[in-house]
């Protein structure tokens, strides 16, 4: 069964205590609106100040195959269990293997209710056929249909991690994110919601129980650096391990800023993009979570059918907008999603682990439900298919921004 939420004098205390530690702001840098700022929103305040911790100190240390090892072995042991290594796939039937890998992004929004459609962030797919010049006028006609113009945000319709996703502001953009994406690949144009806060909420409901909770709500913040009055922002980069490797990435996206000097304390985003492949930051906000809230995601899930475990990524003007229910949907993850809190700063190992054994067994106990039900896994030969199809696509996405 599904645990409840913190509630009652405890509950209340946790509550008090992120209202508290979110409400220390720092000024972000000056220059609204110029490329690579902050613009100063109600949402600033939830950054973290200099001093704190950005990421967890084994994300830092911890080489991310190393760190999956565990969890790996933690699926074989609960596979051994419900004799099947892909039972998970069965959790939501709705979804493409349940959401587990390789799905489609646009079958899992297309299946939402009244309630999720009138939150969900509209969107446009173009086909991409990989002959001849690219199509942009088509591109172009399905945003029109949508009511929809650019900017937009171009991303695939099979991948992960932020793979392939770019801001999309002229004409030109558009013609060469399409011109370079593989045959036969779909791409989602959605809607730029220009709301400064994001979430992933992650919700699950057992096939028994007729209402459904959230069991992680995690801010999701892009990846950025803390000015100190003498290194410029490449320097910054550079000396962080985690921001490293994806320099190029942040270099291209502003050029004009790479060698400024951030005063101290300004905060500098390097990307539109927020994944943790990129360096997002993320920030525990289960506390966060209002009765409110909590009804909305259930109303929605249970609209979406045999919908029964996932993260929804969301955007928010506020903290307080969010507690009431008011924001945009952007993404619905299936059972391949996971609990953005294990990441944030004042993380450790082993309650990362213990997050991930949790989320593990929520999730075979949910597909061997669905499998008493009628429900049927994917085969392991087809989970490799898509793996594979995932995998090669992603190496010839187009970097995010």
């Amino acid at each position: 069964m599904i645990p409840h939420l913190a509630d009652g004098a405890q509950g209340l205390r946790r509550r008090s205590a992120m209202v508290a530690r979110l409400g220390r702001i720092t000024r972000p840098d000056p220059g609204k609106g110029r490329p690579g700022h902050l613009t100063c929103t109600p949402h600033a305040a939830a950054f973290p100040l200099p001093g704190e911790a950005r990421y967890p100190a084994f994300k830092r240390h911890v080489p991310e195959r190393l760190f999956y090892v565990l969890p790996a072995l933690m699926w074989l042991a609960l596979s051994l269990r419900y004799r099947s290594l892909t039972l998970p796939t069965a959790a939501n039937p709705g979804m493409e293997a349940g959401g587990l890998w390789g799905e489609s992004k646009s079958q899992g929004l297309d299946q939402f209710g009244p309630e999720g459609r009138a939150r969900l962030a509209r969107f446009a797919r173009v086909r991409c056929d990989g002959a001849g010049a690219p199509p942009t006028r088509q591109a172009l006609a399905a945003l029109a249909q949508q009511g929809l113009g650019l900017p937009i945000v171009a991303k695939p319709d099979r991948g992960y991690q932020g793979w392939g996703v770019r801001l999309i502001q002229t004409e030109g953009e558009l013609g060469a994110y399409l011109a370079v994406q593989p045959a036969g690949t779909t791409i989602l144009l959605q809607e730029l919601v220009d709301l400064p806060g994001e979430a992933g909420v992650f919700y699950l409901r057992h096939p028994d129980q007729d209402r459904g909770r959230i069991v992680s709500m995690a801010f999701v913040h892009p990846p950025h650096v803390i000015g100190d009055g003498r290194r410029s922002v490449a320097q910054l980069v550079q000396a962080d391990k985690i921001l490293r490797p994806n320099s190029a990435i942040y270099r291209d996206r502003h050029p004009e800023s790479w060698e400024t000097v951030p005063r101290a304390g300004a905060v500098h985003i390097l990307t539109n993009a927020r994944s943790a492949r990129l360096g997002a930051v993320y920030r525990d906000a289960l506390p966060l979570v209002t009765p409110r809230l909590q009804a909305v995601i259930d109303e929605i899930s249970r609209e979406i059918p045999d919908f029964h475990f996932g993260r929804f990524d969301l955007r928010f003007r506020s903290a307080e907008d969010l507690g009431r229910g008011e924001f945009k949907i952007l993404e619905l993850n299936g059972a391949g999603a996971e609990m953005l809190h294990i990441w944030e700063g004042r993380g450790t190992l082993r309650r990362a682990y213990r997050a991930l054994w949790q989320q593990y067994r929520w999730l075979f106990a949910i597909g061997d439900a669905m499998r008493r039900r009628g429900a049927r896994p994917v085969g392991l030969r087809g989970m490799i298919r898509l793996q594979r199809q995932q995998e090669a696509l992603r190496r010839i996405y187009p970097s995010s921004s």
